[in-house]
């Protein structure tokens, strides 16, 4: 009976997000790391294990979904502190308030991390940016990138 309501619950809260798919596209992070953005999705709350977080008035949550692939022979350094999501109405970067773990359960992992040698990474990385407006860039290591969304 539990897990029923477990995944009741889950799929409550899920269903409060809107996801967007984006246009699936290769950038480099460093010189042996490369990343994808998988999805973004915008919401109101966050469902933790011991709660939730809601978005400040006139704010919403935007989670920006990314895979990392280490392509050298040695463990690397991620620091998501490199990752802001830019408003251009505002000229506001805004800075990733949390890295989250991707998973059935939302789990918050560390702004910095490490990838091992060969092996992959899911994030999603979650902002806090104004209601009215939709994400559609990416500044990471200071290079602009455009969110392309599939219609």
């Amino acid at each position: 009976m539990k897990k029923y309501l477990l995944l009741l619950i889950g799929i409550l809260f899920s269903s409060c997000y809107t996801t967007y798919k984006i246009i699936p596209k290769t950038h480099s992070y460093t010189e042996n790391i490369s990343f994808t953005i998988d999805k973004i999705e915008e919401g109101e709350s966050i469902a933790t294990g011991n709660g939730s977080y809601n978005a400040t008035r006139g704010n919403k949550f935007v989670f920006v979904y990314i895979t990392f692939v280490n392509n050298s022979d040695q463990k690397q350094e991620l620091n998501f502190d490199n990752f802001n999501l830019l408003n251009p109405r505002t000229k506001t970067k805004h800075k990733a308030e949390w890295a989250m773990v991707v998973g059935p359960i939302n789990m918050f992992g560390k702004i910095d991390s490490y990838i091992s040698k060969g092996n992959e990474k899911k994030r999603k990385l979650v902002y806090v940016f104004p209601e009215d407006d939709k994400a559609n860039m990416l500044m990471v290591n200071d290079k602009i990138i455009e969110l392309k969304y599939v219609n």
